[in-house]
């Protein structure tokens, strides 16, 4: 009895296509997945930056005698990744504050932000009755 033996005509092709196909599709996953971590790199740095600043604001208003104010930060992202900040700030003192109190307050608190070209900010008392930019 003779043993039968099968050949495969272009089989090595098919393979080495297939292979092929595997490399590719697995380099552009990790060039998106690396482009997705730049983007998160960049979140966690704006994250850092706005975590400090209402750190500043809080310490701030602390040693000018406003404890426990209410310090809020709130950010819009526009389709092109620029940002715009308001710092809201909250105090019951700052309320009884005169008017000309709470400009100087307001022309000091304007002084704390971070440098980021894409960023603007703006400061704002809760009360709303000295929203200075």
């Amino acid at each position: 009895m003779k043993k039968m033996r099968r050949t495969r005509k272009g089989g090595f092709p098919v393979m080495v296509l297939f292979l092929t196909f595997i490399t590719v599709f697995c380099s552009a996953g990790t060039a998106m997945s690396r482009s997705d971590l730049s983007t998160q790199e960049l979140e966690g740095y704006y994250r850092e930056q706005e975590r400090i600043l209402v750190d500043e604001a809080r310490s701030f208003l602390d040693a000018k005698g406003f404890v426990n104010s209410g310090v809020m930060l709130t950010r819009v992202i526009d389709e092109d990744g620029a940002r715009e900040y308001t710092l809201t700030v909250h105090h019951g003192k700052i309320d009884k504050l005169t008017d000309e109190g709470r400009l100087v307050l307001m022309a000091e608190l304007e002084g704390i932000f971070f440098e980021d070209e894409g960023c603007s900010f703006n400061h704002r008392f809760l009360n709303g009755s000295s929203n200075v930019k």
